[in-house]
Order: structure tokens, then C-alpha cells, then sequence
């Protein structure tokens, strides 16, 4: 068993100066004169009050007018040997404000409720619930119930938090990450693959396209709240969001993504010309298929025809297509246009039902108990969506993980930024090209079980490793003839992002050779449209598959 790791008492700081000094060694023409100057005045600081620093900027505290708030009488640290003395350096350094003008509102949530009774300008009974109390001690004089609750009693402020936002955005690419990740390194909890993190292609190029990030993701905290009010409120942010920025990817998906949460919001509200509008201004589906239906549903079945051919000519992925074919059919069914828009064809796979006793397994489980004892010999295995998907992974881990410029933003990325994005294909076409040709001549093993043996425990979004064991590799690998793999292959780089899920839940390895996709259904269960098409992809490349529908029964 491996001996626990002990983390030193300041990890924190350490992992803090790694975050601010890999920003400042690589984006300083970036930064603003007031995140330089925060950076200078930080570094200058002794270590306690560096420690009492990071401690309060990674704490929540109180949101206040002012920064979060925290009572210094209930801050302890066993590593700062005087948090009073460090408290004070923050204050003179201005990255603490001490005892800020703040509204009584602001402040009680700080103060435990036996404090709130014991300020109270008259008796009030103990058995007053929480907002009760507050509510009453906001009915009295304000400035006598906060005096009572501060007195003796420093609140401090934190100060400079939306420099460390900007820090923590080139560092991470985004606000939602934080310094954990490097405490999960830390501790052996997750391994990253070591890709190069080279200046020229990081992902930020100037000082704008940082705003516009920022700007995003101040309109999407705002977002939670507005999606409950109304059309108007959701307009007005929509109206906020930053414009693209040429060549940032990134920045245009997030953008979309919140565009469609908003848009389909606004659908809810039956504020349809002002979603459609806005789906106008989305890149990604599905906002033609609901500029679409909203044309339908309007009456304007010639407009909805019309996108639904604008889709056919030139979809965005297999999801899109499929949509605009069965939704074109049944709209022009209502038009003299019937006839241009013949049924799509749906396939069905081979099915059969069997009845099996329930026990406490899973039904898949279960199922693939009862196909391999019906064969001799044969083995199955539940592999649903992690052995095509690893074996993928591992022959072309290397390619995953090449140095694309805007793909890595920090050394804590489980995937490239655009892995699940249509770039993710076009941006290494000629790398995977040649590796399915490499793959194609010489097979899968040697890519395969180098990667296997060389990258074991190290993130990787395609392989999940307690799933590819080396009896299930082996018999993947020398059962499943290479163009299949191949085939398997092409489809899931064609849309990495939609296509990882819907695979078969077993594989049946037979006794005398070969293999078969089986996917597992349970009473009630259906197949689902990803899983469909990936029936059809199998009948169309000849690669063995079912259906098997699970009944219970008794013995």
C-alpha cells in the first residue's frame, strides 16, 4: 500500500506563487498596471501575511460591497505564527480593508445567532428562527445593533480579488477551476500528461481578448438569476455579452452555450422573435433546429423548410442532420411539398428478447453473464462506452496531447480546450490522417500497447483505465479486425464530442473466434437516438451487432 502524502502546512502558497508566476513569466504585456502592482506588492510581503492572504482569498467569507468579509477574531492558522501582525501589513498594504462602512444587512450572516439576541436593543425570544431575528434586529436603529456586534470585534475585507480572477483566467483558461487542482496533483489523486506549454501557443494574444473573457463570465454569474425574471431582463444581458473575438474558439463556444440557455429561456416565455434572434447569433447546434421549430410553430413552414435545407446541405453534425430530415418530412407533410421530403429511412437492428432471473446486478451484468454462459467458451464483457473509446485513446494518445496552438492553457488540462468543439478534426487532420493510414498498414497493437504501458494512471479524456484491462485489450485486439477498428475510429474523430457515447454496453468474444456488439435493454428501456445511429454506422461497415431486450421472469 502507498504511504499517504503530507502535504507541507503552506502548500496553498506555494501552489499560489506557481499560478501567479507562470501568468507573469508568460502573459505580462497582458496584465494591466494594477495586476503588475498587485503582483510587486504581494512579493514584496513577508511569508506570514502571504499565508494569511492566500488563506482569506480562497475562502469564501461573507460577499459584501466591499469584498468578502471575515471576523478576524475567528481566523487561526497553526503555520502563521502572528495572524494579528500579518493582518495589519495586509491593511497597510491595502490588500486587506479593516472594518469597512458596511450596511447592517451586510453584515449579520458573520455573527452567530446568540451574538444577534445579545445585540438586540430589547428582549427577544430565543425561539425566533434565523431570518426572523434578522429581521427584527433590521427594525431597530441600525447604527446601535451594529455598534454592539463590532465592538472589539476587526472585520476585514479582502481586497484585489478581481486582480487574482484575471491571474486565474490566463492561468486556467476559465474562472471555474481553482487552486485544488494542484492539491489533487499534489496528492497522487490525478496525473496529467506532461505536454509543452510554449509561449507562442498559449491561447491569450492580447489584453482585449482577456476582457471579453472577463466580461463573459461576469454576464454568467449574472446568468442563474436573470433566467428566473423575464424576457426583458434575459434580453438586456443578452445584449451585454462580449462580441467574438477572431481566431478564439474558445470564447465563441461560451458564448454560444450561454446565448442557447438563454435563447431557449426566452422560447419558455413565448418571447419566440426575440429567441429566434438570438439563435441567429449562435454557431453551434442546436439553434437552427430551434430557429426551426419556432418557424414552425409560428405557421411559417416555408421558413422552417428552408432552414431544415440549409442544414441538409451543410450540417454540423450527424445530430443536426438527422433532426432537419425527420422534422422536414413531417412540416412539409403539411405542404404542397410533401413529395421533396421523403421519409428518412430508419434502421432496425437485429433484436431478440430473452427472460432472465432478477438478482441485485446490474441488467447489463447480468445480460452478459447469461451470453457467455449460453456459449461455452465465449466472453463477454461490460464495456459500454469505455473500450472503443480507450483503444482510440491510447493509438492516438500523442496526437491528443501534440502542442496545437490555443489547445493547452496549464499543466492541469485532462484534454485539449477544443476536444469536444468541431475544431478538435480539422485542427490535426494531417496527424490523424497518417496515423489511421500508419494503423491501417502495421495494426493497432504496437501504438496501443505502448501508450498502455508507457501512460497507465495518466489523464486521458478517452481512456478510463479500470476499464481496459490487459485480457479485455488483448482480446479486443487480436478479435476485431483492423479495418473495423478503423471504421469505429473515423466516426468517433468526426464528432469526438457527440460520438464518445452510444456505444454498446457488452462485447461478446465467441469461443471460435470473432466478436459482437450487443446492446443491453431492460424493461421499459429504449434505445436512444445516438445509440440508433450507431446501429445503422455498424450495418453500414459490417461490424456484428444486436439489440437484446432483458425481461425478468422466475424460475
Amino acid at each position: 500500500m502507498a504511504e499517504p502524502i503530507e502535504l507541507a502546512p503552506d502548500y496553498y502558497l506555494s501552489n499560489f506563487h506557481a499560478l501567479v508566476d507562470f501568468v507573469v513569466t508568460r502573459y505580462a504585456p497582458l496584465l494591466s498596471d494594477e495586476e503588475r502592482s498587485f503582483h510587486q506588492c504581494f512579493s514584496a510581503l513577508d511569508t506570514d501575511s502571504q499565508r494569511l492572504y492566500v488563506r482569506l482569498l480562497s475562502r469564501k467569507g461573507v460577499p459584501t460591497s466591499t469584498g468578502a468579509l471575515f471576523r478576524q477574531s475567528k481566523l487561526a492558522y497553526q503555520e502563521i505564527h502572528n495572524l494579528r501582525q500579518a493582518a495589519d501589513t495586509l491593511v497597510a498594504n491595502r490588500l486587506f480593508l479593516r472594518d469597512p462602512a458596511l450596511d447592517l444587512t451586510e453584515i449579520l450572516s458573520l455573527f452567530t445567532k446568540n451574538e444577534l439576541l445579545a445585540s438586540s436593543n430589547e428582549p427577544l425570544p430565543k425561539a425566533l428562527k434565523r431570518p426572523a431575528l434578522e429581521q427584527a434586529l433590521l427594525e431597530q436603529d441600525h447604527a446601535t445593533v451594529h455598534a454592539r456586534l463590532t465592538r472589539g470585534e476587526p472585520l476585514l475585507a479582502v481586497q484585489a480579488a478581481a486582480h487574482f480572477e484575471t491571474f486565474k483566467l490566463l492561468f486556467f483558461g476559465n474562472l471555474n477551476q481553482d487552486l485544488t487542482d494542484y492539491v489533487l496533483r499534489d496528492l497522487g489523486l490525478f496525473r496529467y500528461e506532461n505536454y509543452p506549454l510554449e509561449q507562442s501557443q498559449l491561447p491569450f494574444k492580447s489584453r482585449a481578448q482577456v476582457e471579453r473573457h472577463l466580461l463573459f463570465y461576469s454576464c454568467l454569474a449574472q446568468a442563474e438569476q436573470v433566467l428566473c425574471e423575464d424576457a426583458e431582463a434575459i434580453s438586456t444581458l443578452a445584449a451585454e455579452l462580449p462580441e467574438s473575438v477572431e481566431g478564439d474558439t474558445t470564447l465563441q463556444r461560451r458564448l454560444d452555450r450561454l446565448r442557447l440557455a438563454l435563447a431557449r429561456q426566452l422560447e419558455r416565455l413565448h418571447a419566440l422573435d426575440t429567441a429566434s434572434s438570438l439563435y441567429l447569433q449562435c454557431q453551434r447546434p442546436p439553434a437552427r433546429e430551434r430557429r426551426a421549430r419556432i418557424a414552425a410553430s409560428q405557421g411559417d413552414t416555408d421558413s422552417a423548410l428552408t432552414i431544415c435545407a440549409q442544414i441538409l446541405a451543410q450540417p454540423e453534425n450527424e445530430q443536426e442532420r438527422a433532426f432537419a430530415a425527420s422534422f422536414g418530412h413531417r412540416t412539409a407533410k403539411k405542404t404542397p411539398h410533401c413529395d421533396t421530403w421523403p421519409a428518412p429511412k430508419r434502421y432496425r437492428a437485429p433484436t431478440h428478447t430473452v427472460t432472465l432471473v432478477q438478482t441485485d446486478q446490474r441488467v447489463e451484468v447480468r445480460a452478459a453473464q447469461y451470453l457467455a454462459e449460453i456459449a461455452p467458451g465465449s466472453q463477454c464483457f461490460y464495456v459500454e462506452n469505455t473500450l472503443i473509446n480507450g483503444v482510440l485513446g491510447l493509438a492516438i494518445w500523442d496526437i491528443l496531447f501534440a502542442p496545437i496552438p490555443g489547445a493547452f492553457f496549464n499543466p492541469f488540462q485532462v484534454a485539449p480546450s477544443d476536444f469536444r468543439s468541431a475544431d478538435f478534426y480539422p485542427q490535426r487532420r494531417a496527424a490523424f490522417t497518417q496515423r489511421l493510414a500508419e494503423l491501417k498498414q502495421a495494426g493497432l497493437d504496437d501504438w496501443v500497447w505502448h501508450h498502455f504501458g508507457e501512460k497507465w494512471g495518466i489523464a486521458n479524456p478517452l481512456v478510463h483505465w479500470e476499464a481496459l484491462s490487459e485480457p479485455l485489450l488483448t482480446l479486443a485486439l487480436s478479435q476485431i479486425p483492423t479495418e473495423h477498428w478503423l471504421a469505429l475510429f473515423r466516426r468517433l474523430l468526426d464528432d469526438i464530442g457527440q460520438h464518445r457515447s452510444g456505444l454498446p454496453d457488452l462485447i461478446l468474444f465467441p469461443a471460435g473466434g470473432g466478436y459482437e456488439l450487443v446492446e443491453v435493454k431492460g424493461p421499459g428501456d429504449r434505445l436512444q437516438q445516438n445509440q440508433q445511429r450507431w446501429l445503422a454506422y455498424f450495418a453500414q461497415h459490417q461490424i456484428p451487432h444486436r439489440v437484446l431486450h432483458v425481461e425478468w421472469g422466475t424460475l
